[in-house]
């Protein structure tokens, strides 16, 4: 009889053996080089907000504001021309606040301004920019949060233990972005949600840049501007729940009032450096605001930051509190190296 052709049923289960073994090992390599992949991408969006950055300097003479004051908007507005979103900052009244709430009606900022709060709403709770998304968290398509509104997953470095209202005191603060200056600076002032007997009538009106390049005394090479956002991992896109500390405030990016539309929102439109790193995606389940980093990635052991000078550097998640605190000063004096 002529010999038998094909695999017997142990040659068969060999070669299934072989392949699972193979795909066993291969797995993990795509795996790493889809996650490089995503980083490389993070650090190209961290480029393209430290080019607006400069960009914004160049035609305005001063850096960017964190936020425009209290009911402004943020830093993630002010950039829009620079971010491939000309047409929609165009649609915005760039002095009038990007939300709407018990604060920002007429009889608090005036009957003008509020309705030019409304109309900013309207077009930002729209607007997500894939720019300001780490694909290793989230696809743009994921780019709301519970409420319906933008979010992002990069955050104003603030250097400092202040989380609420960062908007409040410029001249104690340490990091390179702070807020706008007005003339009389009524931005500053805190607006409280209950009657009041006399409007403060566009607050944030005649903004400008506070600061140029050059109060950044301890190098721009060695002071950071922006880092990755800490968001624990199983209330990605969730936002105001009774427990959200670290877990619940994927918040509203445009505006940086805590009470605002989706919000929470100074503590998840900036991150203080004194809080340290968030170490995983899920550090902080169970911890309060106060307890908790606000700055972390996704990426493993390690964590993206934009530079003043435009740079993007990675800083390990167990890299001394000192030093990531030195980095976040933009003129204390204490120049640090990068680890």
């Amino acid at each position: 009889m002529p010999a038998a052709t094909g695999f017997t049923l142990v040659e068969l289960l060999v070669v299934i053996a072989i392949i699972g073994v193979l795909i066993g090992l291969l797995l993990p390599a795509v795996q790493q080089a889809r996650e490089a992949a995503r980083r490389m991408q993070c650090v190209n969006n961290m480029k393209q907000i430290g080019l607006a950055v400069h960009s914004f300097h160049d035609t305005f003479n001063g850096l960017p504001p964190a936020t425009t004051g209290n009911t402004g908007v943020t830093l993630w507005a002010v950039l829009m021309p620079y971010m491939e979103q000309g047409n929609v900052y165009g649609q915005l009244d760039i002095e009038a606040p990007g939300g709407v709430d018990a604060c920002t009606n007429a009889s608090h900022i005036g009957a003008s301004a509020a309705a030019a709060a409304s109309a900013n709403y309207s077009v930002l709770r729209n607007t997500v920019i894939g720019g300001y998304l780490c694909p290793s968290r989230r696809s743009a398509a994921e780019g709301k949060n519970s409420k319906g509104v933008p979010v992002g997953d990069y955050a104003i470095v603030i250097a400092g233990t202040e989380k609420w209202q960062f908007w409040k005191n410029p001249s104690s603060q340490l990091q390179a972005l702070r807020v706008a200056q007005t003339s009389d600076d009524k931005n500053l002032i805190a607006i409280s949600n209950s009657p009041v007997t006399d409007a403060i009538d566009n607050p944030n009106g005649g903004w400008r840049p506070r600061d140029t390049l050059a109060r950044i005394t301890d190098g721009t090479s060695n002071t950071m501007i922006v880092g990755e956002k800490h968001i624990t991992a199983g209330f990605l896109g969730l936002c105001c729940r009774a427990d959200r500390g670290p877990n619940g405030s994927d918040g509203y990016l445009y505006w940086n009032r805590s009470n605002g539309p989706g919000g929470y929102g100074e503590y998840w439109v900036a991150g203080s450096v004194n809080y340290g790193l968030a170490r995983s995606p899920n550090e902080g389940v169970g911890l309060s605001v106060n307890s908790s980093p606000a700055l972390g990635s996704w990426h493993p052991g390690a964590c993206n930051f934009l530079f003043a000078d435009g740079s993007v550097q990675a800083l390990a998640v167990n890299v001394n509190s000192n030093v990531l605190i030195s980095l976040g000063g933009a003129n204390e004096g204490n120049v640090v190296s990068l680890p």
